[in-house]
């Protein structure tokens, strides 16, 4: 579903994060690099066997690097997004991750509603592209893991497989929380 903004149930930084926590701990993932990649194709079939990832190609798929389809369990790549993504390319993990984010976070919502208020202005913990983006944050890197408070930005990217500005975005989240 990226590409614009549906009005949802409310989550913050914080909610966000603590999902994005619990998943890493169902997984047994102490490192901070998420292997999305293997989850999308691997794990979470295993897990939920309704769940589809389906690699489009370009022609089919337009500008849209992925798409959601939370009520079909459905996540779609952009067959030039999913090979970049396994070669690691930070910025087409990501993509990868904000998909599962909408696919995990916005079930049994009806998306297509665009439920937005009277004067079209949506809280921003009530969009759903911030939610996916922040879940996707949070969940390639860490903030949490005292090993990443003391890298800089480009350790970061190197350590969690992410975009130069994916992980200066965390790296603001990360000085915010005191280290342990």
């Amino acid at each position: 579903m990226s590409g614009y903004s549906v009005k949802v149930p409310a989550k913050n930084i914080v909610q966000l994060r603590k999902i994005a926590n619990e998943l890493r701990t169902i997984l047994k993932i102490e490192q901070p690099y998420f292997p999305i990649m293997e989850f999308l194709e691997f794990a979470l079939p295993r897990l939920d066997p309704n769940f589809r990832l389906e690699v489009l190609d370009i022609e089919e798929m337009g500008s849209n690097h992925g798409l959601t389809y939370p009520d079909q369990n459905v996540i779609c790549l952009r067959e030039d997004i999913y090979e970049g993504a396994i070669a690691g390319n930070g910025r087409d993990r990501m993509t990868a991750a904000h998909e599962l984010g909408h696919n995990l976070l916005h079930r049994n919502i009806p998306l297509f509603a665009r439920n937005m208020t009277d004067n079209g202005v949506i809280k921003t913990i009530e969009d759903s592209e911030w939610q996916a983006k922040c879940f996707a944050g949070e969940l390639l890197v860490p903030v949490q893991d005292s090993r990443l408070h003391y890298l800089s930005e480009n350790e970061i990217a190197d350590l969690c497989g992410v975009s130069y500005d994916a992980a200066y975005v965390q790296k603001q989240r990360i000085q915010k929380i005191k280290p342990f």
